[in-house]
């Protein structure tokens, strides 16, 4: 099996929406309600966004991943974040390479590559 999607509690679906519109591809809308916004873009996979209190003070191992396609890909990535001020949380150079940030609403978030 392969995983299929995340869900997240957030503050804002729009913004969120934005961040990971801008930030990962994810800007197909599938579905709208009142209470789901589920995203999609060409990777493939699903983010759920519901509106609602979001836990605070997630341990460092909570994350989720998007694997980028070169080393080369993540830096350019990261840095779109710092020009753009999203919050780093980690930066690994080499083997992979990866850069972790928060969301909008702290959650961490991972752009890799072998």
């Amino acid at each position: 099996m392969r995983l299929d999607h995340v869900a997240l509690t957030v503050s804002d679906r729009e913004i969120s929406a934005a961040f990971y519109s801008r930030y990962f591809g994810l800007d197909q809308r599938l579905h709208e309600d009142d209470h789901l916004l589920i995203l999609s873009g060409e990777g493939g996979g699903l983010l759920a966004l519901s509106e609602g209190d979001v836990p605070g003070d997630l341990p460092r191992t909570n994350h989720f991943g998007f694997q980028a396609s070169s080393s080369a890909e993540v830096l350019e990535l990261r840095e779109a974040f710092a020009r753009d001020q999203v919050e780093e949380a980690e930066f690994q150079p080499t083997g992979p390479t990866r850069v972790q940030v928060f969301d909008p609403d702290g959650n961490r978030v991972e752009a890799y590559a072998f």
